[in-house]
């Protein structure tokens, strides 16, 4: 199970990446993913679970209430069912689950656990003031 909630308010569009890529680097996988690194206060968060653990069940439950509170429509969230995806853990790095990824804004950071810590999440977030 991979789950995706974008709250992206680009506008999707239905030209290919061919006929964009003299105006972004080769390295870019998609223009959305390549352009969000521009917009100021959106979030790109990766949370890693397994869904039989009902710690990541709750980890699912908090940072979802954490992003609807404080990220409102700034944020995309992608949730990998380590089952599903074994690859994604060597790739990212991801050694015990429910483990969180900041992608973006930078810096990268990387939080373990149920996110049951609301002040400690979003401290780690940089997010502004407490629940």
């Amino acid at each position: 199970m991979s789950v995706k909630i974008d709250h992206n308010p680009v506008m999707k569009t239905s030209k290919s990446q061919s006929e964009y890529d003299h105006f972004f680097p080769a390295e870019a996988q998609d223009v959305d993913e390549y352009l969000e690194q521009f917009k100021p206060n959106y979030y790109k968060l990766c949370l890693y679970i397994n869904p039989k653990n009902p710690r990541s069940i709750k980890a699912v439950q908090q940072i979802q209430q954490i992003c609807e509170e404080y990220l409102s429509e700034r944020y995309s969230l992608e949730i990998v069912d380590i089952h599903e995806h074994p690859e994604r853990l060597q790739e990212d790095q991801v050694f015990a689950v429910p483990t969180l990824i900041k992608r973006l804004p930078p810096p990268l950071y990387k939080l373990i656990g149920d996110m049951s810590d609301i002040t400690k999440v979003t401290v780690a977030l940089g997010l502004p003031g407490e629940c």
